[in-house]
């Protein structure tokens, strides 16, 4: 990541930004405007590597992420053919992933939304965040607990030409 070409961007815009930093505050990470998605990943590797059931993330545009810690100073592993995960290499936090050569960042929910009341369970974030409510769930054949929501399962990616949607079996 090129800092100066990302603090032009965000300098430029005039939308919200959302921010947060890995658990020992090393790496910051910054999104402008609206995420391209929001989804719960139920795919065996998110849940290896985040200890938990499923991860919460959104999708944004590589010019809209700023991060203060350059790539090749964070720990970084090739999780599949088109993406890399990156973790704070001090506290070992996720703090983004890179789709489709880098053009596409996710960052996990848990960065942004550092703050979230836990008695709100709606998994979405803020009141006034509707834009990183989660629209689906992707790779829910994988899932290690049935989760009771109306929002789209798809039995793997949710990308464009690979959607199946998962149907309850009786």
């Amino acid at each position: 990541i090129r800092k100066a070409h990302h603090e032009h961007n965000m300098n430029d815009k005039k939308e919200k930004q959302r921010s947060g930093t890995c658990y020992c505050e090393a790496v910051k990470v910054v999104v402008t405007g609206k995420p391209l998605s929001t989804s719960i990943c139920h795919c065996s590797i998110c849940q290896r590597l985040s200890g938990g059931p499923f991860g919460i993330q959104s999708l944004h545009r590589q010019s809209d992420v700023f991060v203060n810690t350059p790539q090749d100073e964070l720990w970084s592993i090739q999780t599949s053919k088109n993406v890399t995960r990156y973790r704070c290499k001090d506290c070992g936090s996720p703090v983004y992933a890179t789709l489709s050569g880098g053009k596409v960042f996710v960052v996990p929910r848990t960065i942004l939304f550092q703050n979230q009341n836990v008695d709100d369970n709606s998994m979405g974030g803020d009141d006034d965040d509707e834009d990183y409510r989660p629209t689906h769930h992707m790779y829910y054949a994988s899932r290690v607990i049935d989760v009771n929501d109306d929002l789209e399962k798809y039995v793997g990616s949710s990308s464009s030409g690979q959607r199946v949607l998962w149907k309850k079996q009786n």
